[in-house]
């Protein structure tokens, strides 16, 4: 393993946001704890889950719902639909909601929504969020508010939380195997590898496409790394199921698009070496992170990123951190700035007065 790039080194906020994982996540567990332990008796408690959030929150709201599997059964919604479409919410369900900073219109809409169905409220949220998402009847904290507009260690915190809630709806939360004392080492042997993350940034940073896939909980990251790309870059991207992929998308395949597939444990019916395969035949490369022994990508020409083993309520922390390295290094490769949401360019600047977030 190397070792990662000094900080000092890297002028960005997303940069500082991105390495400060292991310690950020180490802190969420020691100091939410007793809090998640105490909200996930009353949730497990409940009729059903909804998992809420826009954006960023919006994917992680997708991969709380996939692992929450020890509790009652749970759904996503994203934040508009649910104000716009609103489920048939009771006194007897819970509405979590997601929101990095606690100040989008969308998430506190939600959880106003929420409350006056009668539902209980969980705001997941910053240690400094705006006063609205603070009315919700429970609020778990993860860091002060990010200053870089490429949300990265305020998305692992928040998939930490929901990880700790399922946990202890299914009474494991202080057992020393749940896996939650590695995951800072795991993050950081991640970090480490920094410099293999970097190498396929250069040799691909002037794709024309950059597509990933995935399945099951971590399909999120999926989306969480093509919109994050597009933030940071401005480059043309899309995540996908990796069954969607297969049924047209793939159809815009060639040499000159780099695919991602995060493979980790869980039925796939053999669709990551398929692709990986098929992908070979349009010489398009394929970059893939897993922790699955044996599983022939390598063989059928997939560059392999290795994720280290833990459970997999837990995998997509672990796979999202080399896509936010991807992420980040791709924009300074292609000389744009990774903190700002693109509001240094004049025409997105001009754009932004039309809407609000």
């Amino acid at each position: 393993m190397t070792t990662p790039t000094p900080r000092a080194a890297h002028p960005y906020r997303m940069y500082d946001a991105i390495a400060s994982q292991p310690e950020a996540i180490a802190s969420v567990i020691a100091s939410q704890r007793d809090r998640c332990a105490e909200v996930s008796q009353t949730l497990a408690g409940k009729r059903r889950i909804y998992v809420v959030g826009i954006g960023t929150s919006w994917h992680a709201a997708l991969v709380g719902a996939a692992i929450m599997t020890d509790g009652p059964e749970a759904f996503t919604y994203n934040s508009f639909e649910f104000c716009t479409a609103t489920p048939a919410v009771t006194p007897d369900d819970a509405v979590i909601v997601i929101s990095h900073r606690g100040t989008k219109r969308s998430s506190y809409d939600a959880l106003d929504v929420a409350a006056a169905a009668g539902a209980y409220t969980v705001a997941i949220t910053s240690t400094n969020p705006g006063p609205r998402i603070q009315v919700a009847d429970a609020g778990i904290r993860t860091v002060e508010q990010e200053t870089s507009a490429a949300f990265t260690v305020s998305y692992t915190t928040a998939l930490t939380v929901l990880a700790m809630l399922n946990l202890g709806m299914g009474g494991r939360l202080n057992d020393a195997d749940n896996g939650l004392d590695a995951l800072p080492g795991q993050v950081a042997q991640i970090l480490a590898a920094e410099d293999d993350v970097k190498a396929v940034v250069a040799d691909h940073q002037d794709k024309r496409r950059f597509i990933s896939a995935a399945w099951g909980a971590n399909r999120a990251n999926a989306y969480e790394v093509a919109l994050k790309i597009k933030e940071t870059s401005r480059a043309d991207c899309e995540g996908f199921q990796i069954e969607q992929l297969i049924h047209g998308p793939f159809c815009s395949l060639d040499s000159d698009c780099l695919l991602t597939i995060i493979a980790t444990p869980g039925d796939d019916r053999g669709r990551a070496l398929d692709l990986t395969r098929a992908a070979a035949a349009l010489d398009a490369p394929v970059w893939t992170l897993s922790n699955r022994p044996d599983d022939g990508l390598a063989d059928a020409g997939a560059r392999v990123f290795p994720l280290p083993h833990c459970s997999p309520m837990l995998t997509p922390i672990a796979s999202v951190v080399p896509l936010q390295l991807f992420t980040y290094h791709l924009a300074l490769a292609r000389g744009t700035h990774p903190d700002l949401f693109q509001q240094d360019i004049p025409g997105q600047a001009a754009a932004r007065v039309h809407y609000d977030l």
